[in-house]
């Protein structure tokens, strides 16, 4: 089944290891488009890429998709706050220098509200749909792209992403743009559009789809066309779910090579026959990555399979069924990480007399990409070790790193945290 979004707590905290560091509470989310404002502070340093960063947008609702990552640490937004995340140190620092700034409200520097959240060419870039108080009346600019430095001053609006503002028949839908060597692909009602950094919406150039047209409700069909993007090399992929004649969806993946402009499908959902036994109407793959002309793919209560998407040909790289009956996964350029979901709702990992409500799984499996089992990495240390989680979900995985959201039992904080692989 398709897994909702969780709504995480405002507050955040660093795990190294196995030893807790809290960082400040961040405040409520402003309802205001953000403005221009500045600030003083060095940059923290940061890579000069204009590919997209595959391992810090992966495909699941679960994902800490507002991540990016330079060679030192990693920005993230939460709570619509900008932070930075220090990979030595692990300590997060708010993307704010602004003197005696409460970091409440858009007068923030470190404020974003983003849909989605990028690095490219030594900038952040975001996401934001704009509806700001103009000469006493509201007015409306669609969805927008702006660019900010990495200390959170001289933000401005680059280019919109609505052919019409506020005209997006799916506006309530998942369409992250994709940022990658210099274009912007981007997602309007139901039509994939690309245009060049900083271009002119009236001049997007049009790569697939058809437009759907709104019913002037208020009301959406919550299986309506969603595309998600995705860049490796030369090609940009999009996944979209496409109704079938028994009125199922199924995932079904395009891609668009930029070289000669042509779009064609390369992939499907599998039938259960093909894959095992498991539900297939209107479910999504639990994760996927694409990388060298290979779909790679989890299923939750099922294995990690290979798809050549030239050839066709699948086949299944590890049993993981056999080692989990669900899990929750993130990939990386070298690694599936997949965390079994098994439920402790009754008692605690370490004693069974431990009745905390802890949910989750226990161990990590640590996977390459040629399917051999590399790791298993126990949870059971982190709660014998006294750190207050209730539940993780991995976020994502750097190549050297796990990192991971971890719901407190107090209820006090969700942390971000982060285990090496030995």
């Amino acid at each position: 089944m398709k897994r909702k979004k969780r709504f995480l707590a405002a507050s955040l905290a660093a795990v190294l290891t196995l030893a807790l560091a809290a960082c400040g509470n961040v405040g409520s989310v402003a309802s205001d488009s953000p403005e221009e404002t500045s600030g003083g502070g060095e940059n923290p340093p940061v890579s000069q890429g204009e590919d997209f960063q595959k391992n810090m947008h992966q495909s699941t609702a679960n994902s800490l998709r507002k991540v990016c990552e330079t060679e030192d640490g990693l920005y993230f937004q939460w709570d619509a706050y900008a932070y930075y995340l220090e990979k030595e140190t692990k300590k997060t620092t708010i993307l704010c220098s602004k003197p005696e700034c409460a970091h409440s409200g858009n007068s923030c520097n470190a404020w974003l509200n983003a849909a989605s959240l990028c690095l490219y060419d030594g900038a952040l870039y975001f996401q934001n749909g704009d509806r700001v108080r103009e000469n006493g009346q509201s007015v409306d600019y669609g969805d927008r792209l702006y660019r900010v430095d990495t200390d959170g001053t001289n933000r401005a609006a680059v280019q919109a992403l609505e052919l019409v503002p506020g005209g997006d028949a799916l506006a309530t839908t998942h369409k992250e743009p994709l940022l990658h060597r210099g274009i912007v692909y981007f997602a309007y009602s139901g039509v994939l559009y690309s245009l060049p950094l900083g271009g002119d919406v009236k001049n997007a150039r049009k790569i697939w789809g058809e437009e759907v047209q709104s019913d002037g409700s208020m009301f959406y069909d919550p299986n309506a066309l969603y595309y998600t993007l995705w860049a490796d090399g030369d090609t940009v992929y999009f996944m979209v779910n496409l109704e079938q004649p028994d009125g199922t969806y199924k995932d079904t993946l395009f891609a668009y090579d930029t070289a000669v402009q042509e779009v064609q499908q390369v992939w499907e959902t599998p039938n259960a026959a093909d894959v095992g036994n498991w539900e297939t109407a209107g479910v999504s793959v639990s994760q996927w990555y694409v990388l060298n002309g290979a779909i790679y793919f989890y299923l939750s209560g099922g294995d990690f399979w290979r798809t050549d998407l030239e050839t066709g040909e699948t086949e299944k790289l590890a049993a993981v069924s056999e080692k989990t009956l669900s899990g929750s996964a993130v990939f990386s350029d070298d690694y599936l990480c997949v965390l079994n979901d098994a439920p402790h709702t009754d008692v605690g990992l370490t004693d069974p007399s431990d009745a905390t409500g802890r949910i989750g799984g226990d161990t990590f499996f640590i996977y390459d990409l040629e399917g051999n089992l590399v790791k298993e990495l126990s949870v059971r240390e982190m709660v014998e070790a006294g750190v207050d989680f209730l539940h993780l979900q991995p976020v994502l995985c750097t190549g050297d790193e796990i990192y991971f959201l971890a719901n407190a039992v107090s209820g006090a904080v969700t942390q971000i945290a982060h285990w090496p692989k030995e």
